[in-house]
């Protein structure tokens, strides 16, 4: 035997003499021995055989309990004993048969060879009343050299055959289970047949399909298996079905029994033979598939894609809110832009939400699936644009420590955007232009151009009319970027969709805080409508959420919106100014509210920054209905 990496060669020898330990210690090193003319090692071999003895890795106890100690080490080490001599008598402490006892509690696959010196006794005599006797082989003292090491090769060999046989039995039933687990996850019936006609295999849904388990299906002969399909199967009525799933003449329709209507579950049946690794034919494999499912299915995706065609028709520009006739005329532009490749200049005060007109546009053109990046020129340090548009080489400036990959090329394939483009360097606006024509970037610190196929917007709240006229934005890239303007219109111009708009935002912000307000105050309604809103869609929305957030009523009222809505605050006189003093007890509740909100709610933190103790806090908040918030 050579020993391998897999192979487990560790031997236990368990004797109180330690010369017998010296006499394992020079038996079993690893040598090469000679053919031997002792009678009872020629049993064991062949004549003028040479014996190869691999490394055998040696243990020793002197004593029953120390060889269960170091058994047990072996066993959660992962490191079993393959073999093991222990001795019969082994004074003081148990012995010999009481430590094979309890070492087959521990490993009932360890190889055990009874050494003992009562050469008057036979091993049954010996071992009268032990329970396991498989694994048990008996020699006596002394013993010839030839005969441990034959003995011991032996039964390492087979030790390690049987542990590899066990994990390969271990191995195909797992992967039986993995099969028949996949075989009942397809949701067809699957089984095989042999030659004769008689179940090999059967999946549930085959058992299902019969209304038999397995191991009855095998018992039944080949003639009334095919009975029984015959009662519970009829061949379909094909004036029953949709044209386009009349498979073969393998379909078959399940049956509820005599005198009831069939339930039109249709199946679709096939065959194929099963041969062995020589190509011989030894089965056959038949599936039944339930197609009235992928009937079913194919009906239901119809409805789906109709569904999302009405969609797409009715509301092709989601998530923009707006009915008035200055946001119809945007949506108009919109739909007629978004079907072609000509550059979009989108114009608007801050906080219109340009960038989710240019999303949109992006959404509903050929480039949808491509990806959408925006980029805030103003946003950018003017070092820094070019690198962010066209990317930068590494070592192309102090910093570029690694090649970066710029707007551009992320956005190939699809669209950008280039907000504020008004602020752009005027340097820069030529490099821009040279791309727009040629449709090729190049990054910073590179020399090779790259081509890019992409559609470009750009969006701008200055007037670049004006820019051009002053010199301070190149004329010719403003023919090339405006080509097809829409101006979104100021909320001041489309007051009718503040309604709209503050609803939109109060769901989406409600939701987010986990707070049911159903909807919003006549009077805080009238304030909404009444601001002039120069921050536009963005300042409502932020107007709205942090109202959300102060409301302790089910509906949205006008002391939680921003003390600025007032109409005498933004005046700014001092009658109005005057009339517009909030009561007392309104001061108070909302000084209450604003030292929880930063206080994150912890009561104690909140009354030492309002300077009271706790438990006037605790009174005055029940006097404004906030401790149950």
């Amino acid at each position: 035997m050579k020993s391998g990496n897999h192979e487990n060669n560790l031997v236990l020898v368990v004797d109180d003499q330690h010369e017998i330990h010296d006499d394992f210690k020079e038996m079993l090193k690893p040598c090469f021995g000679q053919s031997s003319t002792d009678d009872l090692a020629a049993a064991f071999m062949q004549e003028e055989e040479e014996i190869w003895l691999p490394e055998f890795e040696l243990l020793h106890a002197s004593n029953g309990e120390e060889a269960l100690s170091i058994i047990q080490a072996g066993k959660e080490s992962g490191r079993p004993i393959a073999v093991a001599y222990i001795d019969i008598r082994m004074p003081p402490g148990i012995d010999g048969i009481e430590t094979i006892r309890r070492v087959r509690k521990i490993d009932r696959d360890i190889e055990i060879v009874i050494m003992t010196a009562y050469t008057d006794k036979a091993l049954p005599e010996i071992l009268h009343d032990m329970e396991l006797l498989h694994k048990l082989l008996y020699i006596r003292k002394p013993f010839a050299h030839e005969e441990i090491q034959q003995i011991t090769l032996s039964l390492v060999e087979k030790w390690n055959i049987e542990r590899e046989l066990a994990e390969k039995r271990r191995l195909l039933t797992n992967n039986h289970q993995r099969l028949e687990a996949v075989l009942n996850a397809t949701g067809d019936a699957i089984a095989m047949h042999d030659s004769a006609g008689y179940l090999v295999f059967a999946n549930q849904v085959y058992e299902e399909l019969l209304g038999l388990k397995e191991n009855e299906l095998k018992k039944i002969p080949p003639r009334d298996l095919t009975a029984r399909f015959e009662e519970r199967f009829r061949e379909p009525d094909l004036r029953d079905v949709e044209g386009r799933f009349l498979l073969d003449s393998g379909n078959v329709v399940e049956t509820t029994g005599a005198g009831q209507e069939p339930q039109q579950r249709l199946f679709y049946r096939s065959t194929a033979p099963v041969r062995d690794g020589r190509g011989e034919e030894i089965g056959s494999l038949v599936l039944y598939r339930d197609v009235s499912k992928e009937i079913e299915a194919e009906q239901m995706r119809a409805e789906v894609l109709r569904l999302r065609t009405e969609l797409e028709t009715t509301s092709a520009f989601a998530g923009i809110v707006g009915s008035s006739s200055g946001m119809q005329q945007v949506y108009a532009l919109m739909k007629q832009v978004a079907e072609g490749e000509i550059a979009v200049l989108i114009r608007g005060e801050s906080g219109t939400g340009k960038e989710l007109v240019a999303k949109s546009i992006h959404l509903n053109s050929s480039r949808k699936q491509g990806p959408f990046v925006a980029l805030n020129c103003a946003a950018i340090p003017e070092a820094l644009i070019e690198s962010e548009l066209f990317g930068h080489e590494r070592g192309a400036f102090t910093g570029a420590a690694e090649q970066r990959i710029g707007a551009f090329e992320r956005a190939n394939g699809g669209a950008i955007l280039l907000d504020e483009i008004g602020d752009m360097p005027y340097a820069l606006q030529g490099k821009l232009l040279r791309v727009l024509q040629e449709r090729e970037i190049q990054r910073v610190g590179g020399t090779a151009p790259t081509p890019v196929d992409i559609r470009v917007m750009t969006a701008t709240n200055k007037d670049i009319e004006l820019l051009v006229e002053k010199g301070e934005f190149r004329q010719d890239l403003f023919y090339r970027v405006a080509a097809f303007p829409i101006e979104i219109p100021p909320l001041r111009e489309r007051r009718e969709d503040i309604p709209l708009l503050a609803r939109h935002f109060l769901d989406k912000h409600a939701k987010r805080a986990d707070k049911s307000i159903t909807g919003i105050s006549t009077a805080a309604l009238r304030l909404l409508l009444q601001y002039d809103w120069p921050g536009n869609v963005r300042e409502l929305e932020n107007a709205i959420e942090r109202a959300v957030l102060l409301e302790t009523d089910g509906v949205l009222q006008a002391s939680s919106l921003p003390l600025q809505l007032s109409p005498a605050v933004a005046a700014g006189n001092d009658q109005s100014t005057l009339a517009a003093v909030l009561p007392l007890a309104e001061v108070e509740r909302r000084a209450l509210v604003h030292a929880l909100e930063v206080a994150d709610n912890n009561v104690t933190q909140a009354a030492q920054a309002l300077g009271i103790n706790r438990a006037t806090l605790h009174r005055k908040l029940k006097r404004y209905n906030l401790s149950k918030d």
